[in-house]
């Protein structure tokens, strides 16, 4: 595929090129990253606001998984033990910290 369209691994990471969401269209993903941008401010070189509630950072990511953990109506599922999680962030580090020998059969 092109890289506009991107590709989803599942794991909810950032795009460290683009500061996005890894993304592909046909998943909604891509609507999922423009979502959190559009509630994100650029205030100059390393200053980002959330324009839902003020909140500050200097950087991109972090403002991200802000936005997603606190002004997102997603919900994310653990495949392993059905844990809900309230963004891709949570859901990858509780991957990382339960259920790593998975992540690791599936290399």
């Amino acid at each position: 595929g092109n890289y506009e369209e991107g590709y989803d691994d599942g794991s909810g990471m950032i795009d460290p090129n683009t500061g996005m969401p890894i993304a592909a269209g046909a998943d909604g993903n891509k609507v999922y990253a423009e979502n959190l941008l559009s509630r994100m401010a650029c205030l100059g070189p390393k200053s980002y606001l959330c324009t839902v509630c003020g909140f500050t950072n200097s950087y991109k990511n972090s403002m991200l998984n802000h936005i997603d953990a606190r002004h997102s109506e997603e919900v994310y599922f653990c495949d392993h033990c059905n844990k809900q999680c309230n963004s891709k962030h949570a859901l990858n580090m509780h991957m990382r910290r339960t259920h790593a020998e998975h992540l690791l059969m599936n290399r």
